[in-house]
C-alpha cells in the first residue's frame, strides 16, 4: 500500500528526539470501532518517520463485536511484534472494559487513553432469558409441547392450568439419562411464533462493572490515563465513526511518541475516503486540543510539585 505522504522532511519537523530505542503501543476494543486502522495509522506514521515497525494482531470475534487487539511496535532496532507485559508505553482504550482486560501490558508511567464508552459485547453477556407475561398466557400448552428442553413447569409462573404431564425434559448421553438443562436462550419459540397470544419476550443479562469502579482500577495502575467520552466529542464533530481519529488526535497532543501531529494528520487523511476528510480533520483537530490540555495541565501540575 502506498500512502503517497510528500515532504517526509517537513511533515517530521516538529517531532520530538527519539530518547528510547523502540517503542510499544496497543490498541484495543470491539470489532468494528476502528481498532485495526487506528494501529494501520499509528504503523505508517512510523514507517514515514523512518522507523522499522512491527505489528500483531488478535481477531478474536471481531465480525461479532467481540473483543479486538492489535500491538505496535516500532524504533531503530527490534525485531519481534509482541511485547512484554509491562512495558507498554501507550494504550488506546476504544472501550473502557477492554482498557481493564489489558492493564497487565501497563505499567505507572504508560499513558492511557481511553474512550468512556460501554458495549455489551459477548464477553460479557452471560445468558438470554424468556419471560412469560401471565395477562396474556390462557395456558394452552403450546410453548410446553414445543420446547425442547423446557423450563415451564420449572418455574412456574401464574395459576393457569396446563394440558401436558408435568416432567423435566430428558435425553439418553453415553448410555446415561439426563434431564436437559432449562431455557437455553435459543429464542426458537419466539422466531417461530409459537404462542398465538404473544405472551413470550426473551431479554438479555449480563454483568458488567460499574464503569466508575473501571476508571478508578485505571487510575490506580496509571496516572496518566486521559479518560474521555470520544464518541461524544465525534458526534460533535459531525459523525460517530471518527471516534478512532479523536483519540489519534488526543495521542498527537500530549506528544509521548516521537511522531509528529502533521504525519499523523496527512497519514489519517490517506486513510479515509474523500467525503470523509473534513469531518475526520474536525475530529482530529478536537483530539488534539484535549491532548494539548491534558499535556499543559500535567506540566502545571509538575512545576507546581518542584
Amino acid at each position: 500500500m502506498t500512502l503517497g505522504l510528500r515532504n517526509k522532511d517537513t511533515l517530521g519537523a516538529e517531532k520530538k528526539p527519539l530518547n528510547k530505542k523502540n517503542y510499544n503501543a496497543l490498541c484495543v476494543g470491539i470489532g468494528g470501532t476502528g481498532v485495526i486502522r487506528t494501529s494501520m495509522i499509528l504503523g505508517w506514521s512510523a514507517l514515514h518517520e523512518g522507523f522499522r515497525v512491527r505489528t500483531a494482531e488478535t481477531h478474536g470475534m471481531s465480525q461479532r463485536g467481540g473483543s479486538v487487539s492489535s500491538y505496535l511496535r516500532f524504533g531503530r532496532s527490534l525485531e519481534s511484534p509482541f511485547m512484554v507485559e509491562g512495558d507498554l508505553d501507550v494504550l488506546i482504550a476504544f472501550e473502557i472494559s477492554e482498557a481493564l482486560r489489558n492493564l497487565h501490558y501497563a505499567n505507572k508511567d504508560t499513558i492511557l487513553i481511553i474512550s468512556k464508552n460501554t458495549v455489551i459485547s459477548p464477553s460479557v453477556l452471560t445468558h438470554r432469558s424468556l419471560k412469560i407475561d401471565g395477562n396474556k398466557c390462557v395456558g394452552c400448552g403450546n410453548c410446553i409441547a414445543y420446547c425442547v428442553p423446557n423450563s415451564i413447569y420449572n418455574n412456574p409462573f401464574s395459576s393457569h392450568p396446563f394440558t401436558l404431564i408435568k416432567g423435566p425434559t430428558r435425553k439418553v448421553v453415553n448410555g446415561y439419562s439426563r434431564v436437559l438443562e432449562s431455557c437455553t436462550g435459543c429464542i426458537q419459540c419466539i422466531i417461530d411464533k409459537v404462542c398465538p397470544f404473544g405472551a413470550i419476550q426473551a431479554f438479555n443479562e449480563w454483568e458488567y462493572v460499574d464503569v466508575d469502579l473501571i476508571e478508578k482500577d485505571i487510575r490506580s495502575i496509571s496516572k496518566k490515563a486521559i479518560i474521555l467520552d470520544a464518541n461524544q466529542i465525534a458526534i460533535e464533530a459531525g459523525n460517530i465513526l471518527t471516534a478512532n481519529v479523536v483519540l489519534l488526535g488526543v495521542l498527537a497532543g500530549i506528544e509521548v511518541l516521537p511522531l509528529s501531529k502533521a504525519t499523523l494528520k496527512q497519514t489519517v487523511k490517506q486513510f479515509v475516503p474523500e467525503q470523509a476528510l473534513k469531518v475526520n480533520e474536525t475530529a482530529f483537530e478536537m483530539g488534539v486540543k484535549i491532548g494539548l490540555m491534558e499535556k499543559k495541565s500535567r506540566e502545571n501540575e509538575l512545576n507546581r510539585l518542584i
